[in-house]
């Protein structure tokens, strides 16, 4: 007897690979694992500070880093998936560009929490428009309801980085060290990638049509 049910093949588009329940699991946890040490690494060429103290080169590496890891995970799935790559690099380098900073990697300057906490929902939220719209571009062809990704990846940011800031600011306050904020940071690292797993777990195994506006590739 199978244990784990299959998505009708009728309902799946031809160009994608079924998700079944213990794989949509092992797909979440490998998202997020590498997505998580793909933050971590990333300190090697990103340094954590404040708004501004981030250049585009560094937001380029550290988005294609983490754009890189995350394609491991998405290959066996989608056709193309290496545009995940660019999209992701391209995504921090303009949100840099345009002076809203890389959000991943810095910090708020106010030790106030509630404004902590509401900066963190406003950037959050903002960066996660930006990053899930240019990521949206790279899957758009291959999945169904692709733009779902887009508020998802907004309402993940938004969560994650309040909940980041929140933490780093009462840990530096206590303990009056700036490695508070990192500390915080890979909190709201963690919180990404694990909801960003379950949001892509969930498109995947989405048994509709690919997005009717799109053109085949």
């Amino acid at each position: 007897m199978q244990i784990f049910t299959l998505i009708p093949a009728n309902l799946i588009p031809a160009n994608l690979k079924p998700v079944v329940s213990l794989e949509g699991f092992i797909l979440w946890l490998r998202w997020t694992v590498f997505t998580w040490l793909a933050f971590l690494i990333s300190l090697l060429f990103v340094k954590i500070g404040e708004e501004g103290d981030i250049w585009v080169v560094e937001s380029l590496l550290g988005g294609g880093l983490i754009g890189l890891a995350q394609w491991q995970v998405l290959r066996p799935y989608l056709p193309g998936a290496h545009r995940w790559i660019v999209a992701s690099a391209l995504g921090w380098g303009a949100l840099t560009l345009f002076h809203i900073g890389t959000v991943g990697w810095i910090v708020p300057g106010t030790a106030n929490l509630w404004l902590r906490g509401l900066l963190g929902i406003l950037y959050g939220g903002y960066a996660g428009l930006a990053l899930g719209a240019s990521q949206w571009l790279a899957i758009r062809q291959q999945v169904a309801q692709a733009w779902r990704w887009i508020p998802l990846s907004s309402g993940i940011w938004a969560v994650a980085i309040a909940l980041g800031w929140l933490i780093g600011g009462g840990l530096r306050a206590t303990s009056h060290l700036f490695v508070s904020e990192v500390i915080g940071l890979g909190v709201a690292w963690g919180a990404i990638a694990a909801l960003s797993g379950l949001g892509i777990v969930g498109l995947l195994q989405s048994p509709d049509k690919p997005d009717r506006f799109t053109h085949e590739a």
